[in-house]
């Protein structure tokens, strides 16, 4: 056991930063939170069970997708990753998959406890075991990228909608009384957060090009950074929607802008100069959605100064 533990330990910091996917696990869902209250004049609770349920519940799902994507990717990764933990040996499979049976086995200890959205815990983990098994068409979505991301990506949207039943369950809101309009607004906003950082870590310039396919080869480099352009572009959109249609003040805009401005800034240089160095685009993304996640803890701070 503890030589397991030694090897999972170095798994996680390479492969899986525990105390930083946690953390940006907490801020998703506390973000999500406090703009799911103002959307639907809910007054704000702080912590609470429901908001580490779902907290968790976005760490564990990730680290389950992590763990089935190191199973599912093997042998693509001991042709073209072989200095990855599982491929080099460094971790077995076997430990891979003890620690996915460890990790689900907390997932529904966790949603069991909270049994009013149990049945939601179980379509997430149904459409995660669907995805492990590729929608059993591994032969098709392993040659086509854009149908695997079809295919694979919605799981955010699934993952977010559970949180918005978890909280209206935890407020008494009916289905009926449910602002679905802005409600599909704000899972949108934050799943194209999602979605732009799931394209940009697979744009390679020419030079970085190899059987391993990106969205650089399906969209071309132009079209490639255009996409998560536009994806981007939509969730400032929905920042400012939510700001001329909520409470929000202008901080909220400024430091979601700001955020946009600087991933514009990494998209356009990869457009116009694409080389190995422009073409890490991911960095510019995830500091996008920090900026983002930043705007909603300021706007809860000068909420409770007011």
């Amino acid at each position: 056991m503890s030589n397991y533990l030694q090897r999972m330990n170095m798994y996680q910091k390479e492969m899986f930063p525990l105390p930083l996917n946690l953390a940006l696990a907490f801020l998703m869902c506390f973000s999500f939170y406090f703009l799911f209250g103002i959307i639907n004049g809910i007054g704000q609770k702080g912590f609470s069970f429901i908001l580490m349920t779902g907290a968790l519940n976005i760490f564990l799902l990730t680290l389950i997708l992590r763990l089935m994507d190191e199973l599912k990717d093997k042998d693509i990764d001991i042709l073209l990753f072989r200095e990855r933990s599982l491929p080099s040996g460094r971790v077995s499979e076997k430990d891979i998959r003890f620690s996915l049976y460890i990790a689900i086995a907390v997932f529904l200890i966790i949603n069991i406890l909270y049994y009013k959205t149990f049945i939601f815990c179980l379509l997430l983990l149904g459409y995660s075991l669907m995805m492990y098994k590729f929608f059993f068409m591994p032969g098709l979505l392993r040659k086509h990228l854009l149908l695997s991301l079809i295919t694979h990506n919605p799981v955010t949207a699934v993952l977010l909608f559970y949180l918005m039943i978890l909280f209206s369950a935890e407020n008494s809101i009916k289905f009926s009384n449910i602002n679905w309009g802005k409600n599909i607004i704000l899972i949108f906003m934050f799943w194209s957060l999602i979605l732009a950082w799931e394209i940009s870590r697979k744009i390679r310039s020419n030079e970085e090009e190899n059987e391993y396919e990106t969205y650089s080869q399906v969209f071309g480099r132009v079209g490639a950074a255009a996409v998560v352009i536009i994806i981007q572009t939509f969730t400032l959109a929905a920042a400012v929607y939510f700001y001329f249609h909520t409470s929000l003040s202008f901080i909220f805009i400024i430091l979601t802008g700001a955020g946009y401005v600087y991933a514009m800034y990494g998209n356009i240089r990869f457009m116009l100069y694409p080389n190995p160095v422009t073409s890490k685009l991911k960095p510019f993304t995830v500091n996008y959605i920090l900026c983002f996640f930043a705007a909603v803890i300021t706007e809860q701070i000068f909420n409770i100064i007011r």
